[in-house]
């Protein structure tokens, strides 16, 4: 009687037993679908881990270490060397046969296998990944997409494989027709516009770069490539477009591509903000992060315990110390440091969120994908604003004396090329006055440099008053020696012009609201006026005022002369 009793209570754990294996090993609620247009797998899904990497699926079907169901959309799991193993059921709710597309959305895992299974109890498997050739099936496009067919009715059993060599993230949904179109059409309009923007930022940078001779827009423009290239890479299109024989090569191909990233984003920094100008140490600084970007590709290529480390100071501390650096060069007043700063700030924060993500610390949202491209984005914008303004004033400086502020010989020398051929075309007087300051040396001698300075700055002031007519240009020649540039003005009015400035200098020369006050002196002047003529240079123009002015030196000073070489 008690062994009966006993063997019963066996039987009924072993009922119990079996049947709670059995439902776990092969959760049975599916995913039913009907109207939508996508869904997610959260609470559908499960997941395996295979640290040996070589189950197949036959033996992952039977295992009975699932997770059970996954309530999470997007599943993180960091960086592992495990393969990892999801299953769900797909039901067809509807009255009629339909088509869905199971879509891998992570394009940087290395290996996809997809099994579905019918209700037959056959294996259809397809394979695709970064480094893998696609199968005949899978979609081509920028995600990993398997086709499905599910009749009326039908629930297809699905099992699928992942393995990466850096993080581990997996979101999968299931599309319908409609729904591949939409996204078709919105990702490549978002895409194409942001690569288009690209295109145009990297013509600009080059030929800044090329014809400017600016170093910081050739390393922008490297910089801004790699980052695009980072960016096709993430969103799959670098893959979609490699040759079959070449896919082996893509996860080096976007290792370097971030390797580059890094170093050509620290020499920009480097060069925009002129560190090694403004701080030696902190220059340095900038420049272990730069070339540590290249040991960051050794050490990926030939996995070792530093790659870490290395991977924490360049994807965290370097982006947070750049940072950092850079805003205190804007609260500094450096130049252009405020867009600079902007622009940096939000791709490098977005960096070091990405490293903690790839390592699992951070979940991955659904709007993950599009972060770096957003940031891409705001950066080219300010970066491009920065570097613009950048170009501009040191084009300016390049033509503007740094001490009265007025143009420089190099601006003269074009402006009077523009002058003379428009007058040469136009049959019009061009007049040209030089001046002079009188014994300038003996005034510097008796009140010195800094009193010099700022009467030429006076005299600069007054000269631009002078000249406020189009075309009409005031320079400082060298030295204590300006010219006047005066198109369409005939002989009679540049010498009243050159007179009134003359006497307007020595009546208010004792004012003391100058810029030198109570420090007399007085200037010469020379003037010449021609009509251009096609057998001439216009710098016969410059030689006939500097004869004059040298005339009006020998006469004594403090005068004007007028050159009569010229008939007008």
């Amino acid at each position: 009687m008690f062994l009966s009793s006993f063997k019963r209570i066996l039987l009924q754990l072993a009922f119990v037993f079996f049947f709670l294996s059995s439902a776990h090993t092969a959760y049975s609620v599916p995913l039913s679908l009907e109207d939508k247009s996508f869904y997610t797998l959260s609470g559908y899904w499960e997941i395996l881990t295979d640290p040996t990497r070589d189950l197949s699926v036959q033996q992952a079907v039977g295992r009975s270490d699932w997770s059970g169901p996954v309530n999470e959309k997007i599943l993180n799991l960091g960086i592992t060397k495990s393969a990892i193993w999801v299953r769900f059921f797909l039901s067809n709710a509807t009255d009629t046969s339909r088509k869905f597309y199971v879509s891998f959305e992570y394009p940087a895992v290395n290996s996809v296998s997809f099994y579905s299974k019918s209700s037959r109890g056959v294996f259809q498997k397809e394979q695709t990944g970064s480094s893998v050739l696609a199968s005949a099936n899978v979609i081509p496009y920028r995600h990993y997409l398997f086709p499905l067919v599910i009749e009326a009715g039908e629930t297809i059993e699905v099992y699928m494989r992942m393995q990466s060599y850096s993080g581990m993230t997996i979101p999968i949904r299931i599309l319908s027709d409609q729904a591949l179109f939409q996204k078709t059409i919105r990702d490549y309009a978002l895409y194409g516009s942001l690569f288009g923007f690209l295109a145009l930022v990297l013509v600009y940078f080059i030929a800044a770069g090329s014809f400017m001779h600016k170093k910081a827009s050739l390393w922008l423009a490297a910089y801004s490539a790699l980052f695009g290239i980072h960016i096709a890479a993430r969103a799959g299109f670098i893959r979609l477009f490699t040759p079959d024989g070449l896919l082996g090569i893509n996860d080096l191909f976007h290792l370097v591509a971030i390797g580059g990233l890094y170093f050509t984003g620290a020499k920009f920094f480097r060069l925009f903000l002129s560190l090694k100008t403004i701080s030696r140490p902190l220059d340095l600084i900038m420049a272990g992060f730069q070339y540590m970007s290249i040991l960051f590709v050794a050490l990926a290529l030939f996995p070792n315990p530093f790659l870490t480390v290395i991977s924490f100071i360049l994807f965290v501390i370097n982006p947070l110390f750049s940072i950092c650096l850079a805003f205190y060069f804007w609260r500094r007043g450096v130049s252009n440091a405020g867009y600079f700063a902007i622009g940096w700030i939000l791709a490098h924060l977005v960096s070091v969120y990405d490293f903690f993500r790839i390592n699992g610390i951070i979940s991955y949202p659904a709007y993950n994908e599009w972060l770096i491209p957003f940031s891409l984005l705001i950066a080219l914008i300010f970066l491009s604003v920065a570097l613009i303004r950048q170009n501009a004033i040191d084009h300016l400086m390049a033509e503007t004396d740094p001490l009265t502020r007025l143009a420089n010989r190099r601006k003269f020398d074009e402006a009077l090329y523009e002058e003379w051929n428009r007058c040469l075309r136009e049959q019009s007087p061009l007049s040209l006055i030089m001046v002079d300051v009188d014994h300038f040396k003996n005034y510097n001698d008796a009140f010195g440099h800094k009193a010099g300075d700022q009467y030429l700055c006076y005299l600069a002031d007054v000269l631009k008053r002078y000249t406020q007519r189009s075309g009409e240009l005031a320079v400082r020649y060298g030295g204590e020696e300006f010219v006047l540039l005066l198109p369409k003005t005939d002989a009679t009015n540049a010498f009243n012009l050159a007179e009134a400035i003359r006497n307007y200098l020595g009546n208010s020369a004792e004012d003391t609201t100058n810029h030198a006050p109570g420090k007399k002196t007085t200037i010469s002047l020379g003037v010449a006026t021609t009509i251009p003529k096609k057998e001439e240079k216009p710098e016969i123009l410059v030689l006939e005022a500097d004869i004059a002015l040298y005339e009006a030196k020998r006469a004594g000073r403090n005068r004007t002369i007028a050159s009569s070489a010229f008939k007008t």
